[in-house]
């Protein structure tokens, strides 16, 4: 279980006026659901952006810990960005209970795409279809990814929910035929061919023949048959 932490402060006021407010003072707009509770809190922009550094691409826990000193477990739910300017509009946290199981979502990273039968003997190409997966499990054995091995999978073959490892504590959600990746036969460009369009313009002057010296070559054949 990977868990980081992360000081907040109580947000007072509601609505887009009290959001801006919030957000000249360096801070981002964020609510805690979950446990039959909300709240309305504020965290740091500088010790957020530290924060998602450290995450990268793995599933993690967050320790809250709010200007009183009381402290929650979370995760982040999601996150609201602006598309043009990207800048963090809002986040929303999940709180979760020690020893309580909860449902999450959490990377796949493949393993052994390097040595990928059906890459190296056959030139197959990998199809990564689920990035992630859903799963159940308590706070303690949250895992940081699920790691799907592809080096015996050859051409047509794919690896499903149910091929994923067992990890002691987490239970897989969702279809067991869930495609996770899948091997796919190579790719074959296909080659146009056509035919060459030639341009007058680009052919010599000596190998034109008008209409008129076309008769006259018919005519001097002509004339010594006779």
């Amino acid at each position: 279980m990977n868990q980081l932490k992360l000081k907040v402060v109580t947000r007072e006021g509601s609505g887009t006026s009290a959001a801006r407010r919030v957000r000249a003072e360096g801070l981002i707009p964020a609510n805690v659901s979950g446990q039959g509770n909300a709240r309305s809190i504020a965290v740091s922009l500088v010790d957020y952006r530290k924060l998602s550094r450290d995450l990268g691409e793995e599933a993690s826990l967050i320790e809250l810990t709010d200007d009183k000193g009381e402290s929650m477990l979370t995760l982040i739910q999601s996150v609201q960005q602006d598309p043009i300017h990207g800048t963090i509009n809002h986040i929303d946290f999940h709180e979760v209970r020690r020893g309580e199981a909860f449902v999450t979502r959490v990377p796949v990273h493949l393993k052994n795409e390097d040595n990928c039968l059906g890459v190296k003997n056959d030139g197959g190409v990998i199809d990564f279809k689920s990035h992630e997966v859903e799963i159940r499990c308590r706070p303690s054995k949250l895992p940081e990814h699920v790691v799907a091995d592809v080096e015996m999978l050859s051409v047509g073959d794919a690896l499903h929910i149910s091929d994923l490892p067992e990890l002691e504590g987490v239970e897989y959600l969702g279809n067991d035929v869930q495609v996770i990746v899948s091997i796919q036969p190579p790719t074959v460009a296909t080659v146009e061919t056509t035919e060459a369009v030639v341009d007058p313009a680009d052919v010599p002057a000596d190998n034109i023949k008008s209409d008129s010296d076309s008769d006259a070559d018919g005519e001097a054949g002509e004339a010594k048959e006779d």
